[in-house]
């Protein structure tokens, strides 16, 4: 079983190398927004340990003039959904607020974050190994793809009782919650190190189209 979870973490880690989104907010850096859909235009979505964005809070508030947190939306557990400008040049986190200039609430900010994330899984790779499988897109965003239940339901012999491992941003592990071999991988992968970007310890179930911490 120690081989599998070599294999799926190598397998992940082939050509995914690129480390765009920066574990902090950055405001003030990256070349200015040109208009209002270019700005729309290079957001997406992902997820975030809860603990990041309590971090971000604390350190704004610690700050002479207090600075806007970042845009979050609780997803299940200890994990937050989180924007993210995305750009050529540079990744960020997006702050509370930020798209007034454009018309844009916090929420119309999501949406376009969800549907630019959409447009991107253009070509998805699955692997399967053992009891388990994974999903693979961009190493900076495989985590996110817990995010779109079209994806989900675009995999062929998906488990009707499915229960993921999301322990870093470049990392999404499979299976069925039902078969105690895949569930007893999943929390091993769920554990293995997140190379700087983590995302939760915890295994995530989906149930009615939610997704919740598995017992």
């Amino acid at each position: 079983m120690l081989r599998l979870l070599v294999v799926l973490l190598a397998m992940l880690a082939v050509g995914l190398d690129r480390a765009r989104a920066e574990d902090a907010p950055c405001s003030p850096c990256g070349p200015p927004h040109r208009d209002a859909a270019s700005f729309k235009s290079s957001l997406l979505i992902t997820v975030k340990n809860a603990r990041f964005v309590a971090d971000v809070a604390e350190k704004a508030r610690a700050q002479s003039k207090p600075t806007p947190g970042l845009v979050h939306a609780d997803l299940g557990g200890d994990v937050v959904v989180v924007v993210v400008e995305d750009r050529k040049d540079i990744s960020r986190y997006v702050t509370s607020g930020e798209g007034k200039r454009f018309g844009l609430s916090n929420q119309d900010m999501m949406n376009a974050g969800r549907e630019n994330l959409k447009r991107r899984v253009s070509r998805l790779q699955i692997a399967e190994q053992g009891p388990v499988r994974s999903l693979s897109f961009d190493a900076d965003y495989n985590a996110a793809l817990i995010l779109l239940p079209e994806v989900w339901a675009a995999i062929p012999n998906l488990p009707t009782d499915l229960v993921v491992a999301v322990p870093a941003r470049d990392i999404v592990a499979f299976g069925d919650g039902a078969d105690p071999e895949a569930v007893a991988a999943l929390r091993r992968i769920a554990r293995m190190p997140s190379d700087g970007y983590p995302v939760t310890s915890l295994l995530l179930q989906r149930v009615r189209g939610r997704w919740m911490v598995k017992n």
